[in-house]
């Protein structure tokens, strides 16, 4: 519930805590999930409020997906940063800033902004192991501890930037508008290029257009937290292979911690962007995939899932307009060739 928003209460760096951590929210997913098939009886008809333990339960989270980045890349100690070299002469290098749910909760997007990054011949270097940006403290006015992480990721950010200072970097790159803002209230992009910009919006910059077919039927959720800006049509024209995608309002519910600590209000909203679904998939049979740009969402929209909807960040597909179905075993190769840095 929520669980990449409470990721981001994490500081431990130790990658044994965080191994039990996730184990720890992959039972509560799965029994959450258990607990909402088995009171679905019970819940109170029109979605009228209901006790909060049912309010909870009400709508099934989406599982959690594969493995975590750091199950896939080498090894890096708190103290390390890794580098990833593209095959052949590298044209520009950047700083990938992974967040807690394309990190831990759904590590295909982080190991996708790699692979979109080393086929675009970008240099990349990614910080040590489970960073959170400060954001999900900030909103929920945890004052030290945000205050904490900040003053950490301002040191280690300070100490890659110094031990790669031989490097002019081209960006901070991101793929969560949510950590977007976090770093931009640490002022991250002043070390790192002058700005921080979403992977696809990286990937026009650099001029990567999709070759085939156009796919059809696709929908396209815009993040509160948007990290294109509203440009999301602007950026999805010029790369070319998604055809028409139709913009559907409205939140996706996850809403950060709101489907946690107001499941009431999280389950109006959640009914609302389903309404709008279901209008926008104007009578398509079969799944309907719903790209979005923000990995709270992919989590929010994936309570859809039992009315067809297949929700996929817009990196994911990216990769795999890209490279095909096996985009996935390519990147694993391509990681692994990383190597790690002290500072």
């Amino acid at each position: 519930m929520a669980t990449n928003a409470m990721l981001g209460y994490l500081s431990s760096q130790s990658p044994t805590y965080n191994k039990v951590f996730r184990t720890a929210i992959q039972l509560g997913v799965a029994g959450q999930r258990l607990g909402a098939s088995m009171t679905a009886p019970l819940q109170p008809v029109d979605h009228a409020p209901g006790s909060y333990v049912l309010q909870v339960l009400r709508s099934p989270v989406a599982p959690i997906s594969g493995p975590t980045l750091h199950d896939v890349v080498p090894p890096c100690e708190p103290n390390q940063a890794l580098v990833f070299e593209p095959e052949g002469e590298a044209v520009s290098s950047v700083f990938y800033f992974p967040g807690c749910a394309s990190e831990r909760i759904y590590g295909d997007i982080s190991l996708a902004a790699l692979h979109v990054l080393l086929e675009l011949k970008v240099r990349v270097v990614l910080p040590p192991p489970f960073m959170c940006c400060g954001f999900p403290a900030h909103v929920n006015a945890r004052v030290d501890l945000r205050s904490q992480t900040v003053l950490r990721d301002t040191i280690i950010f300070s100490q890659i930037r110094d031990m790669f200072s031989y490097l002019s970097f081209d960006a901070c790159v991101i793929t969560c508008g949510t950590c977007r803002e976090g770093l931009e209230m640490m002022e991250a992009d002043k070390l790192f290029g002058g700005r921080i910009v979403d992977v696809a919006s990286y990937a026009n910059e650099r001029g990567l257009t999709l070759d085939g077919p156009p796919s059809e039927g696709l929908l396209y959720h815009a993040p509160c937290h948007d990290s294109l800006d509203g440009k999301a049509s602007e950026v999805l024209a010029k790369l070319g292979g998604f055809g028409k995608v139709s913009a559907v309002p409205h939140c996706c519910s996850e809403a950060g911690t709101l489907a946690l600590s107001r499941p009431d209000i999280s389950d109006s909203m959640l009914h609302r962007k389903r309404e709008a679904l279901a209008e926008a998939k104007d009578g398509q049979k079969g799944p309907v995939t719903v790209l979005t740009n923000c990995p709270s969402c992919v989590q929010g929209l994936g309570r859809n899932r039992g009315q067809g909807i297949v929700p996929q960040h817009l990196t994911v597909a990216v990769a795999e307009r890209m490279s095909g179905k096996g985009w996935l075993e390519k990147v694993r190769a391509q990681v692994a060739k990383a190597h790690a840095v002290n500072f």
